[in-house]
């Protein structure tokens, strides 16, 4: 984690891209796990994304959660079929109703539910310029303001089915691909389908596009023209966590789009992401490929936003428990290279003048030796009567004409 990013606009701000070695090297340290079996299958995925997060081959459960779910309304229609309107559901969060506040209670998930203003451009812009940058400021702060009372982790989703509809505008713009592509059947309660919610939307979209097409592709005009006040605050808080090394878990094809919009601040944004729920919504399908997301959970659960994260946590926090309990094999200490044996010797050698070489000890004579050898020849064996004999030959010996 680093230092909070409080000086200049959002673009000028970079992301590193996390270490994926670290993934490699967790992958095999789970595999010389002394245990019968496959391992930890489905789970080992978000273990090894947990390691790239923590630059570690052995990463530990996270230690601070927060979960920051992000509420705005968009223009009439776009809504349509929904459950109830969103402003309810943030009013519904905050006093501890219904079933996503239960999960996040039981989970031990702090949350915070970040309002943001109207998207309400009619026959152009969601946003003008203004706008924009409030939105994008009000998702930066929400983001610093969450790891600077130390979180090491957030979890992002959006609440209301418009920032879902905004999310397939985004996409099929990203894909260059008909919003009909990425507006999936929607069913009623006891599993009619609504045939009527779903024409809805797509009309009140088509009609929204007719006046938002042609632009040249960045952030800012994503947000603006096709992400709304919601998406773009979104987008600002996965970027800024992305640019202070900290991990994030998100779900719903809202939180997918807002990834993506962060991706054009900074390439490196997706990386700090995972999902460990992938629903079968196309706008989730989609881009959580484009992404380039490491594999998911498996669970599938189609649920609106932000209902599957305290489950996703969850198992997440369990996997890595698991993979920190399992019993590996002791660690050999490594033999000493043959040049610092070496190395040593000469110190050795240096310091005393003694030889240490086995094969040079078995070699040399013993004193004895060497004292009955020069009696019995008469020859000099001290090293200063040797080197007086060797001058006074070079003396004697005559010079060449």
């Amino acid at each position: 984690m680093t230092e909070t990013t409080d000086a200049g606009p959002l673009a000028d701000l970079k992301a590193k891209f996390p270490n994926g070695v670290w993934t490699t090297r967790a992958n095999a340290r789970l595999q010389d796990a002394l245990i019968e079996g496959a391992g930890l299958g489905r789970l080992q995925p978000a273990v090894g994304w947990a390691a790239r997060m923590q630059a570690t081959e052995a990463p530990v459960p996270f230690a601070s959660p927060q979960m920051l779910l992000f509420a705005g309304e968009y223009p009439d229609g776009w809504d349509s079929g929904d459950y109830a309107p969103v402003e309810a559901q943030a009013e519904a969060l905050e006093q501890g109703e219904g079933p996503l506040a239960e999960q996040a209670a039981r989970a031990g998930l702090p949350f915070t539910v970040v309002r943001t203003p109207a998207s309400e451009g009619v026959e152009g812009p969601l946003l003008d310029e203004t706008e924009l940058n409030e939105v994008l400021r009000l998702g930066r702060e929400a983001a610093d303001r969450a790891i600077d009372a130390g979180a090491d982790i957030l979890l992002i989703a959006g609440l209301g089915a418009g920032a879902a509809t905004a999310s397939v505008a985004v996409c099929s713009f990203i894909a260059k691909d008909d919003i009909t592509t990425y507006q999936p059947q929607l069913h009623a309660p006891g599993g009619a389908v609504q045939d009527a919610a779903w024409m809805g939307r797509i009309a009140a979209l088509r009609d929204h596009l007719a006046f938002n097409r042609g632009f040249k592709r960045s952030p800012e005009a994503l947000v603006t023209r096709l992400g709304g006040a919601q998406l773009g605050a979104m987008a600002a808080a996965i970027f800024t966590a992305a640019t202070r090394s900290t991990a994030i878990l998100i779900d719903g094809p809202a939180a997918m789009a807002a990834m993506m919009i962060a991706r054009d601040f900074g390439l490196a944004a997706p990386k700090w992401c995972y999902a460990p729920n992938r629903s079968t919504h196309p706008v989730v399908v989609k881009l959580a490929k484009q992404g380039g997301l490491a594999d998911d959970l498996g669970f599938e659960l189609d649920l609106p936003d932000a209902a599957a994260l305290p489950l996703g946590w969850d198992l997440l926090q369990t996997g890595l428990r698991i993979s920190q309990s399992l019993p590996m094999p002791a660690k050999e200490e490594p033999e000493p290279e043959p040049a610092a044996v070496v190395a040593a010797e000469a110190a050795v050698i240096e310091e005393t003048g003694a030889v240490t070489d086995p094969v040079e000890l078995a070699a040399a004579p013993e004193p004895s030796e060497v004292a009955a050898t020069a009696d019995e020849t008469g020859a000099a064996t001290d090293p200063v009567e040797l080197a007086s004999n060797e001058t006074e030959a070079s003396e004697e010996k005559p010079t060449e004409a």
